[in-house]
C-alpha cells in the first residue's frame, strides 16, 4: 500500500473531532467525534463497578479519573444532558483550554481513539490549526504550545504530523474548482478562521474569537436559561430566519451581531493588508463550520456582506460540500500529496 493511500487528515476542533481517510473504494471516508468529556464520581466501590459496567454495556468508552471515570464524545455529552449537568471540553477557542486541568490527557485519550496507531511508520497526517486572531492580544492566545503538544503527542503514534491551517484546509478541499483562489471562512465553535487563497498560495490567515460558543452563551444570558439548552435548541434545528420560539429569536439575534463582528473585523483586517492581491475578477467565499449549519445563515451573511465596507468584490457566496468534514478532507488532501 502506498504512503499516499495512507496519508490522514485530522480536524481537531473545539467541538467535534474529525478523522479523513482514504476508503477503499477510493472515495474519502471521515469519522466524527465530539470533542468533550463528562466525569462521574461513584459515591463507593459498588457502585463505581456498576457504572463501568454500564458504560461497556452501553459500547462507550471511558477513562479513569482521580475520583472515578470520564466519560467521552457525543455519549459524555448525552449522560451530562440526562443529568441536567454541562460536559466540559479540553479545547476553548480553537486551543487547548488553559482553565481546563484535564485537558491534555483528555484529548490524547480522545486522538488515540480516533486516529489510533499509524498504518506504517512515518505515515503523513496533517492536522488543523487555528490562525492567530485580530482581535485578541497575542500574548493571551497561544497557538505555539497547542500546536507542539498534538504534534508531539500524534508523533509518539508513528505518525508524520504536520499542522495545517484551518481555513487554508478548507481551500483544499472546496476551491479546486475555482483554481485554488478565492476565501474561505470557518465557522465553528470556538473561533472564526479566514484565508485568502491566490492561485493555492494561502496570502492572508487569520481569525476572529467570537463564534458559535458566544452565540450560546450570549443568548442563554438574554433569555435566562443554561448554555447547555440554548446549544441543544440551536442544534436541533433552527431556521434563523423564522425563529420558533423565545430562544431561537435570541440565537438568531446574536447570529446576526456575530455576522457583523466577524465582517466587520475581516473587512478591517483586509482593508489595512499590504499582501492583499488585486484580483482581475470576483472572488468567491466557501462558509464551512458547525456554526454555519442553520438555515438561513447563508443568506443573513449574504445580507451583512452588502452591508459591510468589504475591499474584496465578491462572486458567489456558498457552503462548503459537507460544513461539518470540510476541515479533515482537505487535511487529508495535503497529506496524500506529502512525499
Amino acid at each position: 500500500m502506498s504512503e499516499k493511500k495512507l496519508g490522514t487528515g485530522l480536524d481537531v476542533g473545539t467541538s467535534f473531532l474529525v478523522v479523513a481517510r482514504e476508503a477503499e473504494d477510493g472515495n474519502i471516508k471521515t469519522i466524527t467525534e465530539r470533542d468533550a468529556f463528562f466525569e462521574i464520581q461513584p459515591a463507593t466501590k459498588v457502585h463505581e463497578r456498576m457504572i463501568k459496567t454500564a458504560i461497556e454495556k452501553d459500547g462507550a468508552k471511558y477513562l479513569e479519573s482521580e475520583n472515578g471515570v470520564y466519560l467521552i464524545g457525543q455519549y459524555a455529552i448525552d449522560k451530562a444532558n440526562e443529568r441536567h449537568k454541562k460536559a466540559r471540553r479540553p479545547l476553548a477557542r480553537g486551543v487547548i483550554s488553559p482553565k481546563e486541568k484535564q485537558a491534555v490527557p483528555i484529548l490524547k485519550f480522545l486522538l488515540k481513539e480516533l486516529v489510533g496507531d499509524a498504518r506504517e511508520q512515518g505515515e503523513p497526517l496533517y492536522y488543523s490549526i487555528p490562525a492567530m486572531p485580530v482581535d485578541q492580544d497575542e500574548e493571551e492566545f497561544d497557538t505555539g504550545y497547542h500546536q507542539d503538544v498534538i504534534g508531539g503527542y500524534l508523533a509518539t503514534l508513528g505518525y508524520k504530523a504536520v499542522a495545517l491551517n484551518e481555513a487554508e484546509a478548507i481551500a483544499y478541499s472546496e476551491l479546486l474548482d475555482d483554481a485554488l483562489t478565492g476565501m474561505t471562512l470557518s465557522f465553528g465553535a470556538g473561533m472564526v478562521n479566514a484565508a485568502v487563497m491566490s492561485s493555492g498560495d494561502p496570502v492572508l490567515k487569520f481569525s476572529t474569537t467570537k463564534a458559535g460558543d458566544w452565540i450560546d452563551r450570549m443568548a442563554a444570558v438574554a433569555c435566562n436559561q443554561p448554555d447547555t439548552l440554548v446549544q441543544a435548541e440551536k442544534e436541533s434545528g433552527i431556521d434563523l430566519r423564522k425563529p420558533a420560539n423565545e430562544i431561537q429569536e435570541a440565537i438568531s439575534i446574536y447570529y446576526q451581531r456575530l455576522l457583523k463582528y466577524t465582517l466587520s473585523n475581516i473587512s478591517a483586517k483586509l482593508a489595512k493588508s499590504k499582501e492583499l492581491p488585486k484580483f482581475k475578477d470576483p472572488i468567491n467565499v466557501v462558509i464551512s463550520g458547525g456554526t454555519s449549519l442553520a438555515d438561513g445563515f447563508i443568506e443573513l451573511f449574504k445580507a451583512e456582506l452588502r452591508n459591510a465596507n468589504f475591499p474584496l468584490e465578491i462572486g458567489e457566496v456558498r457552503r462548503a460540500s459537507d460544513q461539518l468534514t470540510a476541515v479533515a478532507k482537505g487535511c487529508y488532501l495535503a497529506a496524500s500529496m506529502d512525499e
